[in-house]
């Protein structure tokens, strides 16, 4: 059962999930449009349900044997009670409200009632006992059923409180289900025996001949055995048997074969109410927006308690038969098979918003409308609805969509850059004074034409500066200096003596030395009578006769230097001094450098 339970919940919540996921995420409109989804339709449900199907029930009795006086329970057995070939057919009539924005879930309650029927099996009951003849003598009772089959008729009756689900997934189709406790109101069971009981009897006798009750495992060797063994053992064949038990009950005995109850019918009501559940999923078949047909399966579980009778017999010797069921102490109850209902649908129809138009009707159901929109709002109530309205919240006119034009110039508020101030298409609705193509807003000279590299502002001077931006809008300037014109560099003046030094055994003089022979233009630029006496200088290094020659030709390379810059080679004298006067030591490669020299004498003549 609770395999069959798990796999009808397993089922409704996979149904459930697949009717959920039928429809794409994108087609609410297609779906409002083709039929009246769950929203919107009535909120309140009434439900006629009947069910058929099978049912089982797991009894658990007493061990009573009070009833049967000084029991021989060595060689008694009560037997196990089974009920079998059960069925359930009934019905429930429930009243439930769906709730939510989705109107999914819901709540219910109602009535169910149920009549059941089945067999109760009861297998080796036999009994041992003292009991009394006809007589009212005292004797050893023996009882044997022959197959104790029980016909049972139950009333059931419920209430039920569901959980309840709904989802409509097309014009005519559904899916619903109700989970929920049960609570019992009554469970009422009629018994009727159809099977036969053998009565037989141990009779044993004290002093003076009065019957005694033989309560031995074995009998007295002494009592009177009235039982089918005894009359076999005498007559192997069976012959007569049954004639010879008539005799002896004719005499008074209480004893008899095949014998059927005197009183054959039984009934026990649990005491005890209980808490069972439901769980019914089914598909629903919509007739309308108010009436559907309900398919589908039920699962019952219900569990019972009593208390079993005291000094329960389910026969005695006078043959009145009562109920195993008298004896039960727990019953688990539970049905499985299918389910028909019909639903209606009722009350008034969901209108989410109040605007007195239901939402099955209402083009906009979560925001109050007017009728003449179909439920949709005009919020700045320019006679354009919300939906059609791209500025819904200031009045505006209908060839711009609901939008205003405040400066009338053609192109709509909430597409214009200057909304109070006409101007042309081209700019966006925003004017341009100095007519430069670019609008006053993003002008900075806006009075004055100028190109859009200048954003709107002339350069004059043409030197790459906005006139807004030159300190000297008339005459060019690098930026550096703020547009306008850089002053004449500083003249650095080296002096004339400072030493041209040569590479090692090299006569060149390297551009490093122009600064001083410019110097020595500027002087005798400067100075007529000036003259210059170019002095050659060498190392140590080599004989001093060819040090001497590698000076003079470094003072002539000089020379020839200030001649070519343009210098008067008249007034340029030279001078080689060889190694002689050095003026760092030459044991050092750095002394060396410093004596390989031309230096230049200033004289005036």
């Amino acid at each position: 059962m609770k395999k069959v339970f798990l796999s009808i919940i397993t089922a409704t919540v996979a149904v459930s999930a697949i009717a959920q996921s039928a429809m794409p995420a994108d087609s609410v409109k297609m779906r409002k449009k083709n039929f009246t989804r769950d929203p919107d339709l009535s909120r309140w449900a009434l439900d006629i349900n009947f069910l058929g199907g099978t049912m089982m029930q797991d009894l658990t009795s007493a061990p009573n044997t009070n009833g049967y006086l000084n029991l021989i329970a060595q060689n008694s057995n009560l037997g196990t009670t089974k009920f079998k070939k059960g069925n359930t057919f009934g019905g429930d009539i429930n009243i439930g409200y769906f709730f939510g924005p989705g109107c999914h879930w819901g709540l219910g309650a109602g009535f169910m009632y149920l009549a059941q029927s089945g067999d109760l099996s009861t297998d080796k009951f036999h009994v041992e006992y003292q009991g009394t003849d006809a007589a009212g003598k005292i004797t050893r009772q023996h009882i044997t059923a022959n197959d104790p089959l029980e016909k049972v008729k139950i009333t059931n009756m419920n209430i039920p409180i569901l959980l309840k689900y709904k989802y409509r997934f097309s014009k005519a189709l559904g899916f619903t289900a109700d989970l929920g406790p049960m609570l019992n109101l009554q469970m009422t069971n009629k018994a009727t025996m159809k099977g036969s009981f053998d009565y037989e009897a141990i009779n044993a006798y004290a002093e003076g001949g009065a019957q005694v009750f033989d309560g031995g495992v074995v009998p007295a060797s002494t009592s009177e055995l009235i039982t089918r063994d005894f009359y076999m053992s005498q007559h192997p064949d069976g012959a007569g048997i049954n004639t010879w038990f008539d005799q002896q009950r004719a005499a008074g005995e209480s004893v008899g074969l095949g014998r059927k109850p005197s009183v054959g019918t039984s009934e026990v009501s649990y005491t005890t109410g209980s808490i069972g559940f439901l769980v019914r999923p089914e598909l629903s078949w919509y007739l309308s927006d108010h009436v559907a047909i309900n398919f589908g399966l039920y699962y019952m579980y219900q569990s019972f308690k009593n208390e079993n009778k005291a000094n329960y017999m389910m026969i005695n010797g006078a043959e009145q038969y009562t109920t195993t069921l008298a004896n039960v102490t727990s019953s688990n109850v539970s049905s499985i098979g299918g389910n028909v209902g019909v639903r209606f649908l009722f009350g008034k129809l969901r209108d989410r918003d109040e605007d007195g138009i239901p939402d099955k009707k209402d083009k906009c159901p979560d925001v109050w409308g007017l009728e003449q929109f179909q439920g949709c709002p005009d919020t700045d109530k320019d006679g354009i609805q919300d939906s059609e309205d791209s500025c819904r919240t200031i009045p505006g006119l209908a060839k711009f969509n609901g939008c205003p034009d405040s400066d009338g110039d053609g192109i709509p508020d909430k597409e214009d850059e200057c909304p109070y101030q006409a101007g042309p298409v081209a700019l966006k609705g925003c004017p341009d004074r100095d007519g430069d193509g670019i609008a006053d807003k993003n002008d900075l000279c806006p009075d004055k034409p100028g190109p859009a590299m200048y954003k709107g502002c002339p350069d004059t001077d043409g030197d790459g500066l906005a006139d807004n931006e030159d300190q000297c809008p008339e005459v060019a300037g690098p930026a550096s200096n703020n547009g306008c014109p850089l002053p004449p560099p500083p003249v650095v003046e080296v002096p004339l003596s400072t030493p041209i030094l040569f590479e090692t055994n090299k006569t060149v003089v390297s551009d490093v030395s122009v600064p001083v022979l410019e110097t020595a233009i500027k002087t005798l630029k400067d100075d007529p009578n000036a003259t210059i006496i170019i002095h050659g200088h060498a190392d140590a290094r080599g004989t001093n006769q060819y040090n001497m020659k590698l000076s003079l030709r470094r003072a002539q390379a000089v020379k020839q230097q200030i001649i070519k810059m343009g210098g008067d080679k008249k007034r340029i004298k030279v001078m080689a001094h060889g190694e002689n006067d050095p003026v760092a030591s030459n044991s050092t490669a750095e002394g060396m450098a410093q004596n390989r020299r031309a230096v230049m004498r200033l004289t005036v003549e």
